[in-house]
C-alpha cells in the first residue's frame, strides 16, 4: 500500500517509514522542549538506541514482556497519590499524541493525530477552571448526601449527555481526562468545593462575586502547589534535594518528563480498588456506565461509586488506606491480556503478537520522543548533586550499566548491547526505582530513584515558580481561613 500523502507535522512525517527512519526523532510536537533546554537539544546530545526506528522498536518489544509486574505487592504511598499524579499530569500538558501509529503490516499512518498542546500557564489548575483570567463559572458539583457511614466530605462532577447523543454522560471541565475515573473526578471535585469555600468567604467580607471568584482561583492554586511542595513531592522523589537547581527554560514541558518520568505513574495502579465498602476492577472504572446520575437517582444507588477518602488517603488510624502497587518492574499485569486496549491504540501484530500493548506504548514514548541521552542528563545534575550523594550510581557510566546489566540477569533476560549502553530513560527510570539502598541511587521500591527524582523535582520546581510568578493580585480570604498543605488536610477542612 502506497504511503499516505497527507501532510503531517514534522515530528510525526519522520515515522512514515519506520524501516528506514533513524533515531532520534528530529523534531518535538508542539508544547514540549528537552530538559534544561529552551527548545530541543542537540542532535548529537539525544538518544539513539540501535540507530533504527523499526529494529529498536522489535528488540524492546521483547523487552517489554518482562515489564509487568509478577505478582500485585502494595507499597508505601497511598492509592489516592496516584491520581492526585493523574491530576498533575493532567495539569501540566494537555493531551498528546497517544496511538501507537508506526504503519506495520501495510497500515498507514493517521493523520488525525493531535499535536501537544501546553498549558497556557501549567499548575493553575487550568483543567479544572480554565485560565484564572477568565470569567467562567464554577463547575458544578454532585453532593453526596450526609451519612454515618460515610463520616468525610465527598463530592462527584456534574455531567451531562455527550453532544452525539451516544456514550457515557460528560463532566463539564476544560479537560475532560479529569473525569476518566471516579478517583481522579471526585479528587478534582475536591478542588472545586475548597474554591467554592474561598468564594463564599470573600463574599462575606465584602468583595464582588467576580472578584471573590478571581481570588478563590488565586488560593487554590497556592493550595495546589503547597500539596504538590510538601505532600506529593515527598512521598515519590528520593529525600535531600534541596540543592537541586529549578529547570528555569520555559514555560513547556520537558519531553524527558513527559514521555519517561511521569509514565511512573502506570506502575503504581492497581487491578481493582475498594471504593468504599464495594470493591470495583479498573478495567470497569474505565469502561464506566452511561449515566452515573441515573443510576444515584435509583433508590438505594444514592453511593453509587462514591470515593470514601480513608480508603485512599491516611485519615483514620481504625481504617488505613489502600496503597499504591510498589515502583517495580512496570505495569500491573492488569494493563496486558487482563484488560484490552481501545482497538486505536493496540500494537500491530506485526510487531507485537502479546496484548501487553501499554507498557510497550510507554517505552516508544521513550525511544523516540527526542529524549536526551541517560548520561548526558547525569552530567546535567552532577554539578549540584554528586557531591551531596557521591555514592549513586547515576554519576559512573559503568555503575549505570552494571545497574541494567545486573536487572536483567537476575529476569533471565539478555539486552541488546545498545539498551545497555544507551538505555531509554523510561527504562533507566524503571530499574533505578526498584530494590537498592537510596544511598546509590535506588527508590527501592517506594520511590523514584536518582535520576526519576531529580527530574521530577527540578521540572516542577522550575513550573512552580512560573505558576506563582503569574498570579494576578487578588484578595486573600484572610488568615482565618484554612490553608491546608496536605490532601488529608483538605479533606479533614471541606468536611467541617
Amino acid at each position: 500500500m502506497p504511503p499516505d500523502p497527507t501532510p503531517l507535522p514534522a515530528y510525526l512525517e519522520w515515522r512514515r517509514d519506520p524501516a528506514s527512519a533513524c533515531l532520534p526523532a528530529p523534531a518535538l510536537p508542539g508544547g514540549r522542549r528537552s530538559f534544561g533546554c529552551p527548545h530541543q537539544a542537540e542532535a548529537r546530545t539525544l538518544h539513539r538506541a540501535g540507530g533504527n526506528l523499526l529494529a529498536s522498536m522489535r528488540d524492546l518489544a521483547g523487552l517489554s514482556e518482562a515489564l509487568r509486574k509478577k505478582g500485585a505487592k502494595d507499597g508505601t504511598v497511598p492509592a489516592g497519590y496516584t491520581y492526585l499524579g493523574q491530576l498533575l499530569a493532567h495539569d501540566l500538558c494537555a493531551a498528546t499524541e497517544g496511538v501507537f501509529d508506526y504503519p506495520l503490516n501495510g497500515a498507514t499512518l493517521p493523520v488525525t493525530q493531535p499535536a501537544a498542546l501546553r498549558r497556557a500557564l501549567p499548575l493553575h489548575l487550568e483543567t479544572l477552571f480554565g485560565p484564572i483570567a477568565d470569567a467562567r463559572p464554577l463547575p458544578g458539583l454532585h453532593r453526596f448526601r450526609p451519612s454515618p457511614k460515610f463520616p468525610l466530605f465527598a463530592a462527584d462532577l456534574l455531567r451531562v449527555p455527550p453532544v452525539t447523543g451516544k456514550g457515557r454522560t460528560v463532566a463539564l471541565l476544560p479537560d475532560t481526562r479529569n473525569d476518566d475515573t471516579p478517583m481522579v473526578a471526585q479528587l478534582s471535585a475536591l478542588f472545586i468545593a475548597y474554591t467554592a469555600r474561598a468564594a463564599a468567604a470573600l463574599e462575606a467580607a465584602g468583595h464582588a462575586p467576580d472578584t471573590a471568584l478571581t481570588g478563590a482561583r488565586v488560593a487554590v492554586a497556592r493550595l495546589w502547589h503547597r500539596i504538590l511542595r510538601q505532600d506529593y513531592l515527598p512521598r515519590l522523589c528520593l529525600p535531600g534535594l534541596a540543592d537541586l537547581p529549578a529547570d528555569a527554560a520555559g514555560p513547556d514541558m520537558p519531553v524527558e518528563l513527559t514521555n519517561a518520568v511521569l509514565r511512573f505513574g502506570h506502575w503504581m495502579v492497581r487491578s481493582q480498588y475498594a471504593l468504599n465498602d464495594e470493591t470495583v476492577t479498573v478495567s470497569d472504572l474505565l469502561h464506566g456506565v452511561p449515566d452515573i446520575g441515573a443510576r444515584r437517582a435509583v433508590p438505594g444507588g444514592e453511593d453509587f461509586w462514591r470515593i470514601d477518602w480513608r480508603r485512599f488517603f491516611t485519615l483514620d488510624p481504625a481504617l488505613p488506606p489502600q496503597c499504591a502497587l510498589t515502583l517495580h518492574d512496570g505495569p500491573a499485569a492488569m494493563f496486558s491480556a487482563d484488560m484490552a486496549l481501545p482497538e486505536e491504540i493496540e500494537i500491530h501484530s506485526g510487531l507485537v503478537t502479546s496484548d501487553n500493548d501499554l507498557t510497550l506504548r510507554d517505552i516508544a514514548r521513550s525511544l523516540d520522543g527526542g529524549l536526551q541521552r541517560v548520561s548526558v542528563l547525569a552530567r546535567r545534575f552532577a554539578g549540584r548533586l554528586r557531591k551531596h550523594h557521591p555514592g549513586w550510581l547515576l554519576w559512573r557510566r559503568r555503575d549505570r550499566q552494571a545497574m541494567l546489566a545486573g536487572w536483567a540477569a537476575a529476569r533471565g533476560l539478555t539486552l541488546p548491547r545498545h539498551v545497555v549502553t544507551d538505555p531509554p530513560l523510561y527504562l533507566h527510570v524503571l530499574v533505578e526505582a526498584g530494590d537498592g539502598p537510596a544511598a546509590a541511587g535506588f527508590g527501592n521500591g517506594a520511590r523514584l530513584g536518582a535520576l526519576g527524582s531529580a527530574l521530577l523535582s527540578s521540572t516542577l520546581a522550575g513550573a512552580l515558580e512560573r505558576a506563582e510568578a503569574a498570579l494576578p493580585a487578588a484578595p486573600d480570604p484572610g488568615p482565618d481561613f484554612a490553608r491546608p498543605a496536605t490532601m488529608p488536610d483538605l479533606i479533614r477542612f471541606l468536611s467541617t
